[in-house]
């Protein structure tokens, strides 16, 4: 069962054997692709899904799905039938260029269609959130706004947390985040967290997805966001800066990039 195992799953770069033909279906708007046995990259145009429901159509005819990840510089594969553990493709997005094995006779095999206004392939995205939209956690805090300025007036515990709420939109996927601001050493840290919308005030219920640090490097700083799938059905974001400096740590404002 190992080796078999080892053999459907050979990285496509080494067995770059078949490259499908994309063909235009009758509706004008919906792609398919003839599939060769062997090795068969694609685009998916469908809706976003776990692998085996994206590929339902397919079920039985391929051993292993492979997406190259830009992020961390390595190929995502998902496998029929292998453990969990070495699942690491979890969900196919529109517009993902993916490499299938394919093991049947050959076939035509609809990739959906873009949603409709939309570029076949994913569109990029920000969006900015000013100092002045942040509030403070306690009611005890003392503090000064501007337009796009956002300090404490002292370092007392009640007045160095401070939250914003973000709304982006559904199924986009967070790329980077870059938050301008001023201090010296470990006085700014900004985090953009996401929590179930289920939950209250628990503190393991609060996931992060980009962090930065003032003590990481000098303002403007930008940084890579943890892979992640934005679902306002499920989850609520916001944006979370501790200012530990009194006056001379601040908030200016924060962008957040994403592809969708």
């Amino acid at each position: 069962m190992r080796i078999r195992y080892l053999t459907a799953v050979i990285a496509p770069l080494a067995a770059l054997a078949a490259v499908a033909v994309s063909v235009l279906a009758p509706d004008a708007r919906v792609s398919a692709a003839q599939l060769l046995r062997g090795w068969n990259n694609i685009a998916y145009f469908g809706q976003s899904a776990p692998p085996a429901q994206a590929l339902a159509a397919l079920t039985g005819e391929y051993t292993a799905v492979y997406r190259w990840d830009p992020a961390t510089q390595n190929y995502q594969l998902y496998a029929p039938g292998v453990p969990g553990f070495v699942n690491s493709l979890a969900t196919i997005e529109p517009g993902d260029a993916i490499w299938i094995h394919y093991t049947g006779n050959g076939r035509e095999f609809s990739t959906g269609a873009p949603p409709s206004g939309t570029a076949p392939y994913p569109t990029s995205g920000k969006i900015s959130v000013a100092a002045s939209t942040f509030l403070p956690a306690s009611d005890l805090a003392i503090y000064q706004k501007g337009f796009n300025e956002l300090y404490p007036l002292g370092t007392d515990p009640e007045s160095q947390r401070y939250f914003a709420p973000v709304n982006l939109p559904q199924g986009a996927t967070i790329t980077t985040m870059t938050a301008a601001f001023a201090g010296t050493g470990d006085t700014v840290r900004i985090r953009l967290d996401y929590t179930p919308l289920t939950n209250g005030n628990t503190p393991g219920s609060v996931y992060v997805l980009a962090d930065i640090s003032s003590s990481a490097g000098p303002s403007p700083r930008t940084v890579t966001a943890y892979t992640h799938q934005v679902d306002n059905g499920a989850n609520v974001y916001f944006l979370v800066v501790d200012l530990t400096g009194g006056p001379n740590s601040k908030l200016y404002g924060v962008t957040i990039a994403y592809t969708y």
